[in-house]
């Protein structure tokens, strides 16, 4: 899959930064998107080191979560899917 550019609204940014309801639109926003975790991180409002967070967040949700490294670079990919195929640690 290739990496791809992280969506965003002004309605998301419009959000409170770190909010679960930033954190679920940017999710929703950017399913079954190969994305730059540090690049949706900072969409949702949440700092560089905010993975937790974001999984915390998830984590009550029927979303599927992978992360991987490509390219030297942290991916990971959302979707309401439980099966997909990349090469990485499925969280949830």
């Amino acid at each position: 899959m290739r990496i791809k550019a992280v969506l965003r609204d002004s309605d998301i940014l419009g959000m409170q930064p770190g909010s679960k309801e930033r954190v679920l639109a940017a999710a929703m926003k950017n399913l079954d998107r190969l994305v730059n975790l540090g690049s949706l991180l900072k969409v949702m409002g949440l700092p560089s080191d905010g993975r937790l967070a974001l999984l915390e967040i998830l984590e009550g949700t029927k979303l599927h979560i992978w992360l991987a490294i490509d390219s030297q670079q942290h991916v990971i990919l959302i979707s309401e899917s439980d099966t997909i195929d990349l090469e990485g640690y499925k969280w949830q």
